[in-house]
């Protein structure tokens, strides 16, 4: 049984100990935060500052980073390059067995990923969700709940794709893009770019 401190204690945090509490491989060691309030706040599971997790190193194997927020939960993985990161799937997902997923990425419930996928590091692909065949995920980006790539959709990293919207075949999101909620995404999106509805259009 692999022991898995979950870093943060927001509502996505609470999304994924649901997730550990319902698995069979693993369990929730200790949870950790920057902030003493929440800190002090937390009973029912051991809770650290963040800055302790070193002494605490012998109660958990590896970390979650329970943060939603992609360029937050980048530096903090950036910060803890020391530490084994957990890659945590959600017992009623459906993932190819050929699917490659990166380290400390979140497969969250209802979610389906098809062969062929490729998702990066330190991704969320939320409630939901469907990726299709062939599609490529970069690191740190977000996939939003109910969210559609279709297939041989290419995502570049630190993308926040939003609820609902639907990315057709073939498409390419260049990094740090956004796409707003309910969008169709019909041709390539240049990096930076905030697109928005149907079809979606730049608005930033």
């Amino acid at each position: 049984m692999e022991r898995v401190a979950v870093y943060g204690q927001g509502g996505h945090s609470k999304v994924i100990q649901m997730m550990l509490n319902n698995g069979t491989d693993q369990q929730i060691g200790l949870i950790a935060d920057d902030d003493q309030a929440k800190v002090n706040e937390q009973v029912a599971i051991k809770t650290v500052l963040a800055t302790q997790l070193s002494d605490y190193h012998a109660e958990f194997d590896c970390i979650v980073i329970a943060i939603g927020n992609n360029e937050t939960r980048k530096k903090i993985a950036e910060k803890y390059t020391d530490m084994r990161f957990a890659t945590v799937i959600a017992s009623i997902a459906v993932v190819a067995e050929d699917a490659l997923i990166g380290e400390g990425t979140v497969v969250m419930a209802n979610t389906v990923v098809h062969p062929n996928v490729q998702i990066g590091k330190h991704c969320i692909i939320n409630t939901s969700a469907i990726v299709e065949h062939d599609c490529r995920i970069g690191d740190y980006s977000h996939i939003s709940p109910a969210a559609v790539l279709t297939g041989n959709v290419k995502v570049g990293s630190n993308v926040h794709i939003g609820a609902n919207a639907t990315i057709l075949p073939g498409i390419t999101i260049g990094d740090y893009a956004v796409i707003g909620a309910g969008a169709v995404v019909t041709k390539d999106v240049a990096a930076g770019s905030v697109m928005a509805g149907n079809p979606a259009r730049k608005i930033k």
